[in-house]
Formats: structure tokens, sequence, C-alpha cells
């Protein structure tokens, strides 16, 4: 596997750090764009790169706004979520020029999945995305509109948008690989709060996602962590009922903690990731 970084022009000609992983052969068979969950970074993509680009596929990821080298000067904080979206497109067309006619598939992790839903929400000809464990509402002892109450929405964020709180998610509630665990829990890079501006317009995204279920036209890929202790996997299973698309998938994993890339039995959901994939390079060729 061969790892390089570099750095992309994003919205507003923000300077953004990106790496990614081809395979040894240099044969790549579909482009994946992978993103990330909240307070960590594309380090994290490591784990399902070694598995991926080892069948023929090369995986892209950024560090999203307000996550280690694209936080600037506010750790935790993002102005908007369309800023992120534009972002991808930008993203997308730095690989266009590499991937001449192969897929561009999209993949994400918990807010990775929730930024991944809308982008597919809104751009229907993307060949596929898949959403791992995705970000659509918290449970209860999490969510942030309960921290905070009506600060977290109206006029507070907007004149405070940096003002931050506290968001330090429990690392044993992620995965069960003790080594994985480890490296989680000594990882410096990691950020353990949000502004009040992304903290609005995390809760706002949410509810929009949910809503426009039905506007997800594109080949749909759900896996949701069966003993999942941050993400309310009652209201994923509803979203995906409530897909139009006639190609969708949906996968639970009993006893599996969140981080389903990062887990123990991360064979079997990498396995069922990759079986997806091939199928939908194939049908749309």
């Amino acid at each position: 596997m061969i790892n390089q970084n570099g750095f992309f022009e994003g919205r507003e000609t923000k300077k953004l750090f990106y790496q990614k992983w081809l395979p040894d052969s240099g044969i790549i068979k579909a482009y994946i764009i992978a993103l990330h969950g909240w307070g960590t970074h594309s380090d994290r993509i490591i784990v399902p790169a070694e598995y991926f680009t080892e069948k023929g596929y090369a995986i892209y990821a950024f560090d999203i706004r307000g996550h280690w080298r694209n936080s600037g000067d506010f750790p935790g904080h993002f102005d908007s979520m369309d800023h992120i979206q534009k972002d991808i497109v930008l993203f997308m067309d730095l690989i266009k020029k590499q991937a001449n006619d192969e897929k561009i598939f999209l993949m994400g992790h918990a807010f990775g999945a929730l930024i991944s839903l809308i982008f597919a929400i809104n751009h229907p000809a993307i060949p596929g995305v898949i959403a791992s464990s995705p970000l659509l509402k918290y449970i209860k002892d999490f969510s942030l509109s309960r921290k905070l109450g009506r600060k977290i929405s109206g006029p507070i964020s907007m004149i405070s948008p940096n003002k931050t709180m506290e968001m330090n998610i429990e690392q044993n509630f992620l995965t069960s690989d003790i080594k994985i665990l480890r490296k989680h829990i000594s990882d410096d890079k990691r950020i353990n709060e949000i502004s009040w501006r992304s903290a609005a317009e995390m809760e706002r995204s949410m509810k929009w996602t949910f809503e426009n279920a039905p506007k997800l036209l594109c080949p749909t890929l759900i896996l949701q962590a069966g003993n999942d202790k941050l993400v309310d996997k009652g209201t994923n299973r509803k979203f995906f009922e409530r897909i139009k698309s006639t190609d969708k998938t949906y996968r639970e994993y009993d006893g599996l903690l969140h981080e389903l890339w990062q887990e123990k039995g991360r064979a079997q959901v990498f396995q069922d990731m990759f079986i997806w994939l091939e199928k939908h390079i194939k049908s749309q060729k």
C-alpha cells in the first residue's frame, strides 16, 4: 500500500490537507472518498484503506474542517455544512483528473456518514454511497440540544459561533479491539469539543437528512453497529426504510460497537462492502 499526502483548495480557497492510499500494483479499479467521524481525522481511515487497496481500490480522505490539520484557529468548528459539501465537490474534481473514467464512490463513518448522505441526496448521479453507523440522531445521553437547550440554535449560535462546549466521547464505546482502542485513547490529535455554530449545524443537518431520505436515489449501503452506544440505530433503520431508491441495502452487525471499520468483527463488514462495491462497478460499466 502506498500512502501519499498533499493539499487541495476547498471552499473559499481554504487550503485543506488530504491523503490517499493506493494499491502497490498501481492498478486501480475504482476510487473511494472516505470521511472520518467527528473529533477524529483522516488517519483513522488507514484500517479500511489496508483492506481495500489490496482489492484494487484507491482511498482518498481529508481532515474535515475543524479537525486536526484543517482545524485552523478554531478546533471543533465549521461555519456551515454547505462549506463541507463544497469541499467534497472540489476534492472530487481533484480525483477526477487522475481517475480517468473509473467510478468514484463516497463512504463515511458517523458524522462522515451524515456528510456523505447529504452529498448523495444532492448528487443522485454518483455511483454509490456507503454510510457506517450514520449520525442521524444521538442516543439520548449524547444529544447536543439536550445539553445546551435553546442555546444550540437561533441567535446565540450566530452571535458566539466559535464558543465551544465539551464533546468528549468515551473511547470504550467505539471499539472492542484492544490494540486499536489503545491507539484511540493515546491519540492527542482528536478533539474533545464542538463550537455552538457547529453543534447547531449538526442538529439541523441530521433533521434535514432524515426528512429528505426519499430524495436519496443513488445506490446506498447502510452499515449499522448492533451494539451502538452513540447513535440511535432505530432512527437509522427508519431512515433506510424511507429511502426511495430501489437499490438500497441495510446490514446490522449484532454485538459490534459503533466504529465498524475499527471493530474486531470488521472482516465481515469489509467483505460486505467489497461485494457491494464489486457489484456496482460491474453494473455501471
